[in-house]
């Protein structure tokens, strides 16, 4: 039996839509040393702090972004990882790894909607009725009314749905983390004019409609489509570049400024860390004015009397 190697095991456990992208940035890395094909997946978790270093070195000096560079440096890591579960490197090395300190990254969080553009996007959706058309709202409607991922969106199957309690569950979050997502009514009922016209056929939620309008029913919409659908859509709009991940980014910020909890949208985001969803919070002042103004613990003045 063969043993996989670190990389593959530590790719298995990615989201399909980020096991790629790891994936091709590794080998990205190993081009950029100049490693064997052959040798490549070896050589990976057997990167020491010198190695490391000189991979900063070089992905900085080949135009990479601060952001490219710790993804690469933090996936290495990873792989290491796995090699020193498996018994193939000393724990040292992973230690060493740890301490070459990442590059300082812009705080830009993409561009979020407001609430009169989403409008704006629903109010051009909804002028359109044919089958894809109504497909296409309900995909936007998931992106924004469940804040999903390309990955999640795409991976989603019709057991997954619970429409009458108004929930669906991510089976592969990301890090393969399984969470139920709670949906508005709004979104339900685009999910629900999609399924009228999709039937109650087993397999992928979102399906490819081809030129005469037929469902294939056996296969499933990709990420790279979900992304064209919505930078195109949102351009036809007059939205500019608006990716998916924007969308995502629309609902976390909707939520926070609606006043949820942090830990209850870090929940509902699927965000394993509480920092993670913080970055997005970009309330303003006017926002601890109020919450100032309503803080009360009864009548003060009277407290002495």
């Amino acid at each position: 039996m063969t043993t996989a190697s670190p990389l593959a095991l530590y790719l298995g456990r990615l989201a399909p839509n980020s096991r790629r992208s790891i994936k091709s940035q590794l080998y990205k890395v190993a081009e950029i040393m100049e490693w064997p094909p052959d040798k490549r997946d070896e050589m990976l978790h057997q990167v020491d702090y010198q190695t490391a270093c000189q991979i900063k070195v070089e992905l900085i000096q080949h135009g990479s972004s601060s952001k490219s560079v710790n993804r690469a440096m933090s996936a290495i890591r990873n792989v290491v990882k796995v090699g020193v579960i498996m018994g193939l490197v000393p724990e040292n090395q992973l230690i060493q790894l740890s301490a070459i300190k990442l590059e300082k990254t812009s705080q830009h969080q993409g561009n979020p909607l407001n609430a009169t553009q989403v409008n704006t996007l629903f109010s051009y959706l909804n002028k359109h009725t044919s089958i894809i058309d109504v497909r296409n709202q309900a995909i936007f409607a998931l992106l924004l009314g469940a804040g999903l991922r390309r990955s999640e969106l795409t991976a989603l199957h019709l057991k997954d749905l619970i429409l009458h309690e108004r929930q669906l569950v991510v089976q592969k979050g990301k890090g393969n983390k399984r969470r139920t997502a709670f949906l508005p009514k709004w979104c339900v009922e685009h999910v629900y004019s999609w399924l009228l016209l999709r039937g109650d056929n087993a397999g992928y939620l979102f399906n490819p409609v081809n030129k005469t309008n037929r469902i294939n029913i056996n296969r499933g919409i990709t990420t790279e489509s979900v992304y064209l659908l919505v930078r195109n859509t949102a351009k036809q709009v007059g939205l500019g570049n608006v990716s998916p991940h924007d969308l995502r980014r629309t609902y976390i910020t909707r939520l926070l400024e609606q006043n949820i909890d942090l830990n209850t949208v870090r929940l509902m985001a699927g965000h394993q860390d509480i920092s993670t969803t913080v970055v997005y919070d970009k309330r303003d002042n006017k926002v601890m004015q109020k919450a100032a103004s309503s803080l009360s613990y009864g009548d003060t003045r009277e407290a002495n009397s």
